[in-house]
């Protein structure tokens, strides 16, 4: 299995993106009392409309799709209106830790203005396969860490905050996400918070299907779901 990169220069006209759970219901045919049972197997299912496509940019999304050949490759994909977080900018590491200095050598630090993100946020303990949240450091302090809605990529698969979160005095933060981890966090492991990617395989052999009028324009629908580990 190979898995692709989505190229960046497609994005689609309209979309549709969410966590597919997986659960049991049972309802009696007497009292009408539901029992509901969550079972693991909850994934990202998306589909992707690009309307109208010009030959070149059709030509990249079609020798895609016949790279991905059927359902047999991946191709790493996220949701379109959540690429960046809610949270406060500054707390993603773009900025590195001080002394700076204008293009005169006149040094300065945070102490003068300057607001300097606390690091890349990451797992601040051990989160077994199937926590329901994760401990995690790095925020800047008492700032929004994430929002919810919040896109999180770990350790290569993609989980949603399900509520906002502030982060404490000392840039830590517990945040609740969604699906259930599909693996074990380890401590230190980084979090993802731009372009937070899942991979996901083509749902038939069909998708590359586009139901146009020859012309200079290409409308093509295709439907994605996750490729569970």
């Amino acid at each position: 299995m190979t898995e692709y990169a989505w190229p960046a220069e497609l994005r689609p006209s309209r979309q549709v993106f969410y966590l597919q759970h997986n659960t049991l219901r049972f309802v009696s045919p007497v009292t009408r009392q539901a029992q509901v049972l969550r079972r693991e197997g909850a994934r990202w299912v998306a589909e992707l409309t690009f309307d109208p496509l010009n030959a070149r940019l059709a030509g990249v999304l079609e020798g895609l799709l016949a790279a991905l050949a059927g359902s047999v490759n991946t191709v790493r994909l996220r949701d379109f209106r959540r690429e960046f977080r809610t949270g406060d900018p500054r707390s993603q590491g773009d900025v590195p830790s001080g002394p700076f200095s204008f293009d005169d050598a006149t040094i300065f630090t945070d102490d003068t203005g300057l607001v300097v993100g606390s690091g890349t946020p990451a797992s601040a303990a051990g989160a077994p396969r199937g926590a329901l949240s994760i401990a995690t450091l790095g925020w800047y302090p008492n700032a929004v860490a994430v929002g919810a809605g919040d896109h999180i990529g770990i350790a290569g698969r993609l989980y949603m905050a399900t509520e906002r979160v502030m982060a404490s005095g000392t840039g830590t933060a517990t945040i609740p996400v969604a699906p259930p981890l599909r693996a074990a966090a380890p401590v230190g492991e980084p979090l993802v918070l731009t372009d937070a990617t899942v991979p996901m395989r083509l749902v038939s052999d069909d998708e590359g299907a586009n139901p146009t009028r020859p012309g200079r324009f290409t409308a093509i629908t295709c439907r994605f779901e996750e490729a569970l580990p």
